[in-house]
């Protein structure tokens, strides 16, 4: 992960685990990696403390990786021979993370929970106790119940007992739906007030395999907290009539998404084979007309992206990859082109699930894509009542502006209502709330703030 939104943090996190290897078929390994992606992603810099000989990989390599005594541990409750110097060890072990790190607050992972982690709750505990400016946020990975004391009573001296009867030190407890707080807080013996909600994020990038300058566009953008977003890969035409995709957009931004706010959007013109900076050339003439445009209508820099201009690397073409990916992400098609052999990118929008707006005054977008897209006239260069060349110009109304932007709202709403099916919001709404960044900010650092 190389983006990096936000630097310079005062607190220094440490992850705790019982890792010996990194097994990305282990689910608390991948839960791990997402913590270091986001605090790395947002400045911190983390130390992860494993044991043994764990050998550092993927996310692992952007943290401090801090090596403790690897002791003997049992999925059951018992106090085996070793079991009062692998306390001492593993206390000693940690505390010297502690104070060369001086770490402020711990993350740790079933610490509290698994009878295999029982020295490691011991020693952590105790550490707790000597250092109480350390904050402790435990994560219980399942849902079933701790194991009880009344099972350490016949295996533990007064000492461990007197430890553990007592709920850990500084700490939240935290767990991953509302519902469950008060079984949570039941079983660890807590207030409700001290357990914690933090949902699992899931890494984008990652997920859906983006290239690294698509990663780059999605975060500096914004991408991810948009509600609509419209990719629209050509050269830049005036035959492409890019207008029309700006001032739909721009009007969608007018409709309720849901009962607190208007729908967020992104337009994305990949404008391959169309960098020229030449004032005299008329892609120079119609991107300056376009950005003119979308000024007047109050859209941002943020909202109106041409990809020739966001990094030098773009300016001749996009990846077909970058382009998948984006039309992965994005959820609106609008193909207002008055002359088309076929259009692949229709065909992959359409793959990719975008709700699909096609050229209703350029009749082989029918033939080709039938009835399910919306259609709307842009006018064209066919007769679409002989189907032979000439052209078919629509005027909106009495021709006016006023008309036009009337016609382009007619048409946002009926994206809006496509997109306010109940998948298309659910898949949304997973996009916006569920990655690295919208967890992190909503969530995590808040608690690690405090």
């Amino acid at each position: 992960m190389k983006v990096e939104i936000n630097a310079a943090k005062q607190k220094v996190v440490g992850i705790f685990t019982t890792f010996q290897e990194s097994d990305t078929a282990y689910s608390l390994n991948n839960v791990t990696e997402d913590q270091i992606k986001m605090l790395v992603m947002h400045g911190y810099k983390p130390v992860v403390i494993t044991a043994g000989d764990f050998k550092s990989r993927g996310a692992y390599d952007l943290a401090e990786i801090v090596r403790i005594v690897a002791v003997p541990c049992h999925n059951e409750v018992r106090k085996d021979e070793s079991f009062d110097s692998d306390v001492a060890k593993i206390k000693e072990d940690v505390k010297k993370v502690i104070e060369e790190y001086k770490i402020d607050v711990f993350l740790t992972h079933d610490i509290v929970y698994q009878p295999a982690a029982l020295k490691h709750n011991i020693a952590c505990r105790m550490l707790a106790e000597e250092f109480p400016n350390i904050k402790w946020l435990h994560w219980i990975h399942s849902a079933t119940s701790p194991f009880q004391l009344i099972t350490l009573r016949q295996f533990f001296t007064d000492e461990y007992m007197n430890v553990l009867s007592k709920p850990f030190p500084n700490s939240k407890y935290v767990f991953f739906n509302h519902y469950s707080i008060p079984r949570i807080a039941r079983n660890f013996n807590v207030r409700k007030e001290d357990v914690a909600v933090v949902y699992h994020p899931i890494d984008m990038a990652e997920y859906f395999g983006w290239d690294e300058m698509t990663t780059k566009l999605v975060y500096e953008k914004d991408l991810l907290s948009a509600d609509a977003i419209c990719v629209y890969p050509i050269r830049l035409d005036r035959g492409k009539q890019v207008q029309h995709i700006i001032k739909t957009m721009s009007e969608l931004r007018f409709f309720k998404i849901d009962l607190r706010s208007s729908f967020d959007i992104r337009i994305v013109i990949c404008d391959f084979h169309s960098s020229s900076n030449d004032p005299n050339d008329d892609k120079f003439k119609y991107r300056a007309e376009l950005k003119q445009l979308a000024k007047d209508l109050n859209l941002s820099d943020k909202e109106l992206i041409f990809t020739s201009e966001f990094d030098p690397a773009l300016k001749v073409r996009c990846s077909r990859q970058m382009v998948r990916n984006l039309f992965m992400l994005s959820n609106v098609y609008i193909h207002a082109s008055t002359s088309e052999s076929y259009s692949l990118t229709t065909q992959e929008a359409g793959v990719c699930g975008n709700t699909v707006v096609l050229n209703a005054d350029f009749p082989p977008m029918m033939d080709i894509y039938g009835n399910q897209p919306i259609y709307r006239q842009y006018s064209s260069n066919i007769d679409a009542k002989t189907g032979l060349d000439g052209s078919t110009t629509t005027k909106y109304g009495g021709g006016s502006e006023a008309d036009e932007m009337l016609y382009h709202q007619e048409t946002a709403q009926q994206i809006a209502d496509r997109l306010h099916q109940p998948d298309k919001m659910f898949q949304r709404k997973l996009i916006k709330t569920r990655n690295l960044h919208a967890i992190f900010v909503s969530q995590l650092e808040p608690l690690i703030n405090g």
